[in-house]
């Protein structure tokens, strides 16, 4: 086995695999079927950074590819979510507007100013973690999942909102520091 197709990869690889079955059960309107998916991608998601660390195969296609499955199997959830109308095309919007913001932002500072990490900071993570709460109950709420109302919803969409908005203003700022620490030529 090489390290490229390392376990870890592996179950990343998997999570990437959810996504196209995730999307044609939401548009399927087969809910809970999406519910079990969207739980076994998050239950990936854990497993694939755990067993990369015990097992000491950490790759750089690791590194690199989780953030990516995560952001696919994110922006396909808020599509068809929205598609649905399990979750406002507003918030979608918003969401992927700031992920789109944050990958052009880095991309440009590396091409002027050279590489700089670019580490999620404490608004993005709970940024992230909002934004996965909304997705699992705007998608609970088309489930008919028992004490998961509109209320609910609405209130994580409004978390999930704001959350991405702070965070992305957040980025930037981060984002203007390192362009303007960068080492001039």
């Amino acid at each position: 086995m090489t390290r490229v197709l390392s376990p870890a990869n592996q179950i990343t690889l998997l999570r990437l695999i959810f996504v196209p079955i995730f999307v044609s059960l939401v548009v399927g309107r087969h809910y809970d079927w999406a519910l079990v998916v969207l739980f076994a991608a998050a239950l990936s998601d854990g497993a694939d950074g755990l067993v990369a660390r015990k097992l000491h195969q950490q790759t750089a296609l690791g590194i690199a590819l989780d953030p990516i499955a995560d952001k696919v199997l994110m922006t396909a959830a808020y599509l068809a979510l929205s598609f649905r109308g399990g979750l406002p095309w507003w918030l979608t919007i918003a969401v992927i507007t700031r992920d789109a913001g944050i990958l052009l932002t880095a991309a440009l500072i590396s091409l002027v100013a050279g590489y700089r990490p670019f580490p999620p900071t404490f608004l993005g993570k709970s940024s992230t973690v909002a934004q996965v709460v909304a997705v699992f109950l705007g998608l609970a709420l088309l489930a008919h999942v028992p004490l998961v109302g509109r209320g609910l919803v609405r209130v994580s969409i409004y978390v999930a909102a704001a959350f991405t908005v702070a965070s992305g203003i957040h980025y930037l700022i981060v984002a203007r520091h390192r362009f303007a620490s960068a080492p001039e030529d």
